[in-house]
């Protein structure tokens, strides 16, 4: 591993911190503008979460066909959709949903979350490894 890639890698990750920062902001924006609360529905972070998983999958995917070499994969996946992905921010969201005492919307978002992100996931490989190997 080189310096270089370290360093790209880190680029990537805070490319993904920074779209993962205005999606928040522009939810939060969304939520004032509405009248909501802080225990509105969290989609900001569903999003970038299915997003990042889905991305993550094709990455993955490229690579497990030969398309896409380890270097990309590194800076693409654990840097761009490591930083753009939060389970963080997920955890935050469940415990305020919680504190609200919407128990309710906290488990559909916790299953939300999960079913989003795995068939995301799930989808971009096979969409990735279906194309690179001409299926």
């Amino acid at each position: 591993m080189t310096w270089g890639l370290v360093l790209a890698v880190g680029a990537g990750a805070g490319a993904g911190a920074l779209l993962r920062f205005a999606a928040e902001r522009w939810h939060a924006a969304a939520r004032v503008r509405q009248g909501l609360g802080k225990a509105s529905f969290p989609w900001a972070t569903l999003v970038v979460n299915a997003v990042g998983s889905g991305a993550l999958g094709a990455l993955v995917g490229a690579h497990a066909a030969g398309v896409l070499g380890p270097e990309v994969l590194a800076v693409a996946g654990a840097g761009l959709c490591g930083g753009l992905t939060t389970f963080s921010t997920l955890a935050l969201d469940v415990v305020v949903l919680v504190r609200a005492r919407l128990l309710a919307r906290a488990a559909i978002y916790v299953g939300a979350q999960a079913l989003a992100g795995v068939s995301l996931f799930a989808l971009g490989f096979a969409l990735a490894t279906d194309l690179t190997t001409g299926i």
